[in-house]
């Protein structure tokens, strides 16, 4: 099973994430990604939206290609379009 890495970046630098997760394929990753998301959303809820729109959530597969680059007010606004 491929692994893969769910790094945070924000204007106060990267969050790396060292140790991966083991996942089928893109698709659950992206869910990660998502799930990953919506906990940040939900302890960001008080900071600024200025500094919520510029955190970045990459996922990265074993070869260190990047699969996926979501932002948190894309997340956001997939979440008021549910």
């Amino acid at each position: 099973m491929p692994r893969y890495y769910i790094d945070v970046r924000s204007r106060f630098g990267i969050d790396e994430d060292c140790d991966g997760i083991d996942l089928p394929d893109q698709a659950a990753a992206r869910a990660e990604a998502l799930k990953v998301g919506h906990r940040l959303l939900e302890r960001c809820a008080e900071m600024p939206s200025e500094a919520r729109s510029e955190i970045i959530i990459e996922v990265i597969d074993e070869r260190l290609k990047y699969v996926l680059r979501v932002s948190l007010p894309e997340i956001q606004q997939g979440l008021s379009t549910a």
